[in-house]
Formats: C-alpha cells, sequence, structure tokens
C-alpha cells in the first residue's frame, strides 16, 4: 500500500514543509514539489494523484502556491503517518477536499513469481521506490554470508574464553566397569565363579 499525501501550501511555506520532511528522514526521491502554473496537472497525473484530487488543486492554485507530494510507501512501516504529522504542523491552504490522501494497493508483478531470487534480490520490492528502500524493512535483507569457524567473535573456543583446560580429555583404555580397575569379585570378598 502506498499513500499519496498531498497539501497545498504558500511558496514559503512549502519550503518549510519540505525542509521539515527531509530533517524527518524523508529522501527527496519520496518529496516533491509542484509549482502553479500550466503543466501543473500533468505533475500531478505524474505523481499518482486522482483527477478529481487534481482538479481540485488546480482551480485553488495561484501565483505563489505550491502543492507537495508525499509518496510515502509501506516501507519503512509508519512512513505515511509520520509525513502527515510532519505537514500537520505547517498551515495548509484548504481546497474544499474531504481527504488529501490517496491510498494506491500496489499489486506484485507476474513475471517476477517464479524467479523471485534470480535477478530479483528485493522480496517485497515497490517498484516506485529506488532500491535503497525496496525492502519493507528499509534496508536489504540479505547480507553477504562471511566463513566462520567459530560461532564467537574472532574464532576463539568456548573452552579458551573461560577455562584454563581443555574441556575434552582423550580417553583412557579401560578394562573394568568400575573406577580403579578392580574386579567385582575382589569387592564383595567372595568368589563368584568356582571351577568344578
Amino acid at each position: 500500500m502506498t499513500t499519496i499525501i498531498t497539501r497545498l501550501y504558500s511558496d514559503d511555506a512549502a519550503h518549510a514543509a519540505v525542509a521539515a520532511l527531509a530533517s524527518g528522514g524523508f529522501d527527496a526521491d519520496m518529496v516533491r514539489v509542484i509549482p502553479a502554473g500550466a503543466d501543473a496537472k500533468s505533475a500531478m497525473g505524474a505523481a499518482r494523484i486522482s483527477d478529481v484530487v487534481a482538479s481540485a488543486y488546480a482551480t485553488a492554485m495561484k501565483n505563489g502556491h505550491s502543492l507537495v507530494v508525499v509518496e510515502a510507501g509501506f516501507n519503512p512501516v509508519g512512513a505515511a503517518r509520520k509525513a502527515m504529522k510532519i505537514l500537520a504542523k505547517h498551515p495548509s491552504i484548504d481546497v474544499g477536499l474531504e481527504s488529501e490522501d490517496n491510498y494506491i494497493r500496489e499489486f506484485p508483478d507476474a513475471r517476477h513469481s517464479n524467479s523471485i531470487m534470480a535477478g530479483n534480490p528485493l522480496v517485497l520490492s515497490n517498484p516506485y521506490a529506488k532500491a535503497s528502500h525496496g525492502h519493507i524493512l528499509g534496508s536489504n535483507p540479505v547480507s553477504r554470508s562471511k566463513p566462520r569457524t567459530s560461532a564467537i567473535r574472532g574464532g576463539a573456543y568456548m573452552s579458551k574464553m573461560f577455562w584454563p583446560m581443555a574441556l575434552l580429555s582423550k580417553p583412557r583404555s579401560r578394562n573394568s566397569a568400575i573406577a580403579g580397575g578392580k574386579l567385582f569379585s575382589d569387592s564383595i570378598g567372595i568368589m563368584t565363579i568356582w571351577r568344578r
């Protein structure tokens, strides 16, 4: 799910809102400013703003007005809500719309359904976002593995970290089940086998 968040501001308020979004962690590829002009409506269409919403903004836009558009994908989680809170701190121009947020459902590309790992390393990726923001967690989930010989960092053995001796010793050959090598008959004091 991608949320297209739109707010109409005066030029000065639009620049302040964009600066606040940048300081809040939103990259330049997620935020765009559409100034008033003849090509404003086509720029809104390119930003995936619906025709009804774009018409309302085009009617209200005058010289000195700019439309701030935030495209918040499903990653990182909570980006849309955070953008709305940041933009709410800057007074926007009311254009009579019931909601200025448009929710767009993203559908997976069927061409990549059988080749997720071969040529498509970003699982749950957004085709409208850059690769650095392609994963739902906001980073690349696949990291390069390093060969390791030990579960402890540095390659040390557990026995050498806290115990001065080896934890495993070589077994000694034994010919009796009793410690010390005694015979069972010797421990009870009588013979267990009589010869005839």
